[in-house]
């Protein structure tokens, strides 16, 4: 009886979950179907098409995009607060969603003739980013979601250096598996999040660089630390930095900013951490030196910075909740 009992609950579960499993299904074919055709039709159209086609996106997604539009709004009062007006902030926000759909556009527009047009359209600027794509040297490159961060990587392996950048997984595995293909078009290796430590030593022995992103939430329970970020609490991930003071090798802050003029990514370097400095240095005191430098980065060129994230969606118990926005909800691993 108690076995009957069992299966009509699972039954029912299951019936109950099929609705999500048919529509994550569907979702999953039209987001592979959508990446294909821009894959086809993207990368043929003139550059200038590609310019005007981001203005049309992220004109579209300031007027339509209601809730997108409240979170960065969200963020950018938080940021600036009282500093900039309502109009300066729409200006940095409308500014910031055609980047977007820019970097989106340039995602499938590189995968052509990949190698020629990274060397046309992404130049390498000073002697520090010189130095880490010439030298043979484990490093690990830390960046933001500021200016093209997928390009960044593209132009270090187009200079033949090698790099796995570590990834966090974004929508089904059929839309993964086709956004991963651009990073590997040229040599660029990819490592998953989960487990990214067995990878990522892999790659520091093979003298390579790792690239991460380290401008996402990462709750504590995960392994993140929480560090001041204008002047909120935030959580970075410390886990970069352990595994960097464990092996005592350098890191590299940059980021690849767009120039509207010239219309090329310029790929800067905003700070160095010597292999002696992070041996010597707390994992926690080396993210906090990062989260400072990509604070500056953001403040350099706000208009291409991902806005409409939810940086700050984890407050602690001890926090004034009124000082945190809308979005965000007390920490539940506390």
């Amino acid at each position: 009886m108690v076995e009957l009992i069992e299966r009509k609950e699972s039954l029912r579960e299951g019936l109950r979950n099929f609705p999500r499993r048919v529509i994550r299904c569907v979702r999953g074919y039209v987001e592979v179907g959508l990446i294909t055709l821009g894959g086809l039709v993207i990368p043929r159209l003139p550059r200038r098409a590609i310019h005007r086609l981001a203005v049309f996106l992220g004109q579209s997604v300031y007027i339509f995009g209601f809730n997108t539009k409240r979170i960065a709004y969200a963020n950018l009062d938080i940021v600036y607060g009282d500093t900039k007006t309502k109009l300066e902030k729409k200006s940095i926000l409308r500014a910031s969603f055609r980047h977007a759909a820019l970097v989106i556009l340039d995602y499938f527009w590189f995968s052509r003739r990949t190698a020629e047009r990274v060397a046309m359209f992404c130049k390498g600027e000073g002697e520090a980013i010189k130095r880490w794509v010439a030298g043979g040297f484990p490093g690990l490159v830390v960046t933001a979601h500021v200016g093209n961060w997928e390009l960044a990587g593209q132009y270090v392996t187009n200079h033949g250096r090698r790099l796995w950048s570590v990834y966090r997984p974004i929508g089904t595995k059929k839309t993964l598996k086709a956004l991963l293909r651009f990073r590997e078009t040229i040599g660029q290796r990819v490592i998953a999040r989960k487990g990214a430590m067995v990878g990522v030593l892999r790659a520091f022995r093979k003298n390579g660089l790792v690239a991460v992103l380290l401008d996402q939430h990462t709750s504590v329970r995960d392994g993140g630390v929480n560090l001041d970020f204008f002047g909120l609490p935030a959580t970075f991930s410390a886990a970069p930095a352990t595994l960097a003071k464990r092996q005592s090798v350098p890191i590299c802050i940059a980021c690849a900013r767009h120039d509207p003029e010239t219309d090329t990514y310029r790929v800067v370097v905003y700070d160095e951490i010597s292999g002696e400095e992070t041996a010597a240095m707390s994992p926690e005191a080396i993210t906090e030196r990062i989260v400072s430098v990509i604070s500056k980065m953001i403040l350099d060129t706000p208009e291409q910075w991902l806005w409409a994230y939810r940086r700050w969606k984890r407050y602690r118990s001890e926090d004034d909740p009124s000082r945190f926005p809308a979005y965000a909800r007390q920490d539940a691993s506390e």
